[in-house]
């Protein structure tokens, strides 16, 4: 690990000098060629025997291996060949507009922030805040290590539901590209089986590049590039005062002149009406790096890979910056004839430079500072601001440690036993200290040390018996243990004696000497969670002919989040596929080289997501204030009392699960050039649990019962064409297409309609609409408005504006409201093309997105400055950013009375609803393959360049910003939504012999 302290010279220099060392190696592989798919298949068999798992998680990447024949699931896989030239640095990036069933969602570009993804969409319940997000995330495996994904229950000593408490770092930025030889999503319970119950929102499978026999070869990647600014209408204080000016002069009266905000009332005052130039100093170019080698070979008896790599990128805003480092080695050794054992292990450092907005520095702190000016939009002053913040400390870093052993033994043909384990290992770290010179005279301090981890065991027999003709009948018996533990340790402190004690220890006695440094008004929280889950399994697959094809996975789980009397659940996968294409009648045709028709049909349990609803009522440390209601202390006094924050727990809460259906067809045309695949699926989680609304004279937030069932259901589409290949040219292209819907199908106690804050819920329809008053227009005179007419009981007046009486009672309000609008897309997905002349190669990716619709958040509270300005809350902040023309379409919004307690500018009305359908060219590159008698004069297997671009042109009628840039529940933030900035990279692959 001390390589992860070298200095960066010392770090490349390390990483090149592994070139000398080659002196041979086998040439590489080229997925998706024709005269090599079948070399390909083989290997990748080899290595998923290695590592033990079954052909049902990596089928379907390889079109002409047995796996993909045998095969019944619905698997989408990415081609990495051409991922591997990009500039990513984390997994959901590869998957964008690339695989089918997955839809990603990147709210931030800021470098290594969390990520999220839905496969066959969001599963597990309904999505209100930023922890359901977090809960709906598929299973990550690398090499059939399941990794263990942040947790949620941080959320839980958090007023502000924007970042998760502690580094905010994306678990998967610690996945080198390079690395990684197979990307797959596994969506239907043929193919996601294996994994249980954590596979019930979906699987992405990564398999890394394998150690394997052969003379030593050495492979060194790297590339450079920029990131570009973007470009900013700046504006000061005097086109916000104009802005505003048209509503004062219409509605305002002579009080509510003399609210007009101090800032913009001088005009002389050159802090806000001088130079907007505030952009030249908050956005810069930013350099992006990577370099990683790599060295394998050995014999049949004992071989390995080794490598090593780091990856820096500077956002293009606020300062922000990441960089990774990490370390892999994995070796085969066979002591024994029939006796495989496996190794890999894999370390990561990742640090990441947070941003600097006052809305974050305010969630960190739990506490709001003063809002009666906004920042300056001069550029001096927001460096002088800068140089304040230098003075603080935000150390932000994670470190992750994956191991994997599996030892296989074999007996005979027919008998073989296998034995793994993996563990899974991470750290958080961070250490913020904010001054006194920028809040508000008070300096802050806070540590925040978190773990969590994984161990799994899974032991099983596979048994092969020998049947007389052409069936084939294969049969494993096992069982799997997984051990789960989350934990944090956190502490903040205000008010210290001085700006230059900026680290904070939580948990030490203040009154003794040095204790927290004598800062005063401390808060300390601690919290872990443990989850165990124990499992047999029953894995049957029986073949005749290689023409029909049938399997039943049978699983018994046990979790220790459930009550003892629901502990253990039976669930079942039954799936079969038909390889038409070799029946006899098909024998003769010219029309299908491939006809495959497949099906399953299966149920997998949900865990839970925290370990105390499996007990019933709980007492919990509730004591504090609203929105941090988990205080442990009063007066210096252990607190516990009934969790009536958290909700009546129900006795006897059981399993939640998801039943899933899926059929599909595979059909190949002119000896497969040109290949479909088309699935439709159904998946319906059942038994989820819901915190339902009780009246408050109860005391309880609500009664946590199981009873609500919601249905994903769609259809997916791959279509895969080699157009032209012959030795001068040759051009191929992918066409994906992904469609989901949702439905409420049930709630407990038999209701049909729920509301939960600003989204209601109704039985029979979709559960990812908007809830929306239908705006027609503005009442331009009192005489316009019907008698009578109210808001929540308000009288509405001219300049209000013309909500829909939906139910015709002449009163405005939430029963007015309508289910509208989606931001999940209709359809979705990507279409790739690769070009090649002679030695060049051009590739680019179209993504798509279409049928979506976004709420303008940004723009509503552009207008709503009224109930924005000086509000003691975190709406009502200002970014620098504020000093920008807003992105939307201004003439397209009436001049409402700004003032008018009705609160004409909410959000949630079809004024600020509009169309974000998009097509993007997500990326491009160019790459030249150099060849010659030359190189293997030079011991060079393959050397080859490249130029690539990403982000290059989005095009869309929303009238916002980026319109992929908005936050998990299709919210535009503007200012904190940075779109993902145009890049360009030169980079290069050498490998030697």
């Amino acid at each position: 690990m001390t390589y992860f302290y070298l200095s960066a010279h010392r770090r490349a220099m390390l990483l090149l000098g592994l070139l000398m060392l080659g002196t041979g190696a086998t040439a590489q592989q080229k997925l998706f060629s024709k005269k090599d798919s079948s070399a390909a298949g083989n290997e990748a068999s080899e290595r998923i025997r290695q590592l033990g798992v079954s052909a049902r998680d990596t089928a379907g990447y390889f079109p002409n291996s047995e796996m993909y024949l045998r095969t019944s699931g619905a698997v989408s896989s990415v081609r990495m060949d051409e991922v591997r030239k990009l500039p990513y640095t984390s997994v959901n990036q590869m998957l964008l507009g690339r695989a089918t069933g997955v839809d990603v969602r990147i709210p931030s570009a800021e470098p290594g922030k969390r990520t999220g993804a839905y496969v066959r969409g969001f599963s597990g319940g309904l999505m209100l805040k930023n922890g359901d997000v977090m809960s709906g995330q598929p299973l990550y495996v690398i090499d059939g290590v399941p990794l263990l994904l942040d947790h949620p229950f941080a959320f839980d000593i958090q007023r502000f539901d924007f970042n998760r408490m502690g580094t905010e770092i994306d678990p998967l930025t610690f996945i080198d590209v390079n690395t990684i030889e197979s990307l797959e999503v596994l969506k239907d319970y043929a193919a996601t089986a294996k994994y249980g119950p954590l596979a019930a929102n979906g699987v992405i499978a990564i398999t890394t590049r394998a150690p394997r026999a052969g003379d030593l070869k050495v492979e060194v990647s790297g590339y450079a590039g920029m990131y570009f600014r973007p470009s900013v209408d700046v504006i000061n204080g005097r086109w916000e005062r104009n802005f505003r000016m048209r509503a004062y002069e219409k509605y305002a009266t002579s009080e509510q002149y003399r609210g007009f905000p101090a800032y913009l009332a001088d005009s002389t005052n050159q802090q806000y009406y001088g130079h907007s130039d505030w952009d030249e100093e908050y956005y810069r170019n930013g350099w992006g790096t990577g370099l990683q080698a790599s060295l394998s070979g050995g014999n049949r008896l004992a071989n390995y890979r080794f490598g090593l790599g780091e990856v820096s990128q500077q956002g293009v805003a606020d300062k922000t910056a990441m960089n990774r480092y990490n370390i892999n080695f994995g070796i085969n050794v066979t002591p024994i004839k029939g006796l495989q054992w496996t190794t890999y292990m894999a370390a990561g450092m990742a640090a990441r430079k947070r941003n600097q907005s006052m809305r974050d520095r305010m969630g960190d702190q739990d506490y709001i500072l003063s809002l009666e000016r906004p920042p300056s939009p001069n550029k001096d002053l927001l460096e002088q601001y800068y140089g304040y913040l230098k003075r603080g400390l935000d150390r932000n870093r994670n470190n992750n440690i994956r191991v994997m052993n599996n030892l296989q033994a074999t007996f005979s043909r027919t008998i073989r036993l296998n034995s793994r384990v993996g563990i899974d290992y991470t750290q958080n770290f961070r250490d913020l200290f904010i001054p006194t010179t920028v809040n508000d005279g008070n300096n802050f301090v806070s540590n925040f040390d978190g773990l969590q981890r994984r161990i799994t065991f899974d032991n099983s027999i596979e048994l092969t018996p020998q049947l007389k003709g052409a069936s084939r009948l294969n049969i494993t018996l096992g069982q799997y243990g997984q051990w789960d533990m989350w934990k944090y340790q956190y502490g903040r402190a205000y008010k210290g004696k001085s700006d230059y004690i900026q680290v904070y220890q939580p948990g030490t006695d203040q009154s003794k000497p040095g204790g927290s440094h004598n800062i005063r008004l401390t808060a300390n929280f601690k919290d872990r969670l443990k989850q165990n889950l124990l499992s047999y399994y029953g894995d049957f697959d029986y073949s005749i002919r290689d023409k029909y094809f049938f399997n039943a996975y049978l699983r018994y789980d046990g979790s220790s989040s459930v009550g003892e009397a629901e502990r253990w659940q039976l669930n079942p996968t039954l799936s079969a596929a038909w390889r038409i294409s070799a029946e006899e009648f098909m024998k003769g045709q010219d029309l299908f080289s491939d006809l495959r028709l497949r099906a399953s049909a299966g149920r997998v349990g949900r865990i839970m997501s925290a370990d105390y609803y499996g007990g019933g009522p709980v007492y919990n440390v509730e004591v504090g204030w609203e929105g941090t209601p988990n205080m442990s202390t009063y007066d210096a006094f252990p607190v516990l009392n009934a969790a009536y924050e958290l909700g009546y727990i129900t006795p006897g809460l059981g399993w939640s699960y998801t039943d899933q259906l899926n059929g599909g067809l595979d059909l190949g045309f002119l000896k497969n050039r040109l290949r479909v695949s088309v699935d439709v699926y159904s998946k319906t989680d059942r038994q989820l649990l819901l915190k339902v609304p009780v009246m408050q004279e109860r005391g309880y937030t609500g009664v946590i019962v199981n009873g609500m069932d919601i249905r994903n259901y769609g259809g997916e589409l791959s279509v895969q064409a080699q157009v032209i290949n012959n030795k001068t040219f040759g051009w191929t292209t992918t066409l994906n297409a992904s469609a989901n819907k949702t439905k409420l199908l049930q709630l407990p106690f038999g209701q049909q309609d729920v509301r939960l804050g600003n989204r209601r819920f109704l039985v029979g329809k979709p559960v990812d609409k908007y809830w929306l008053l239908i705006n027609d227009g503005i009442y331009n005179t009192d005489a316009e408005v019907p008698a009578g007419m109210t808001y929540q009981g308000l009288p509405m007046k001219a300049g209000d504006p013309k909500w829909r009486d939906t139910n015709g009672d002449n009163q405005i309000n939430d029963d007015d409201r309508v289910i509208s609008g989606t931001h999940n897309p209709a359809v979705q997905g990507g279409w790739d093309h690769t070009f090649r002349y002679r030695k060049l190669e051009l590739n680019f990716l179209l993504s798509y997105a279409l049928g979506r619709k976004l709420l303008n958040k940004s723009l509503a509270d552009r207008f709503d400055f009224v109930n924005n300005e000086g509000a003691d809350a975190i709406s009502a902040v200002k970014e620098v950013s504020f000093w920008s023309r807003p992105d939307g379409d201004l003439d397209a919004i009436p001049l409402y009375n700004p003032w008018s307690p009705v609160r004409p500018y909410q959000t949630e009305q079809t004024l600020f609803l509009e169309d974000a359908s998009f097509v993007k060219l997500r990326s491009a590159s160019l790459t030249y393959n150099f060849s010659g008698p030359w190189m293997s004069a030079k011991g060079i297997q393959q050397l080859r360049v490249f130029v690539t671009g990403t982000n290059l042109l989005t095009w869309t009628k929303y009238t916002g910003g980026d319109p992929e840039a908005v936050d998990y529940f299709g919210y535009d933030l503007g200012a904190y939504n940075w779109a993902a900035p145009k890049s360009f990279t030169l980079g290069f692959n050498l490998q030697f012999k």
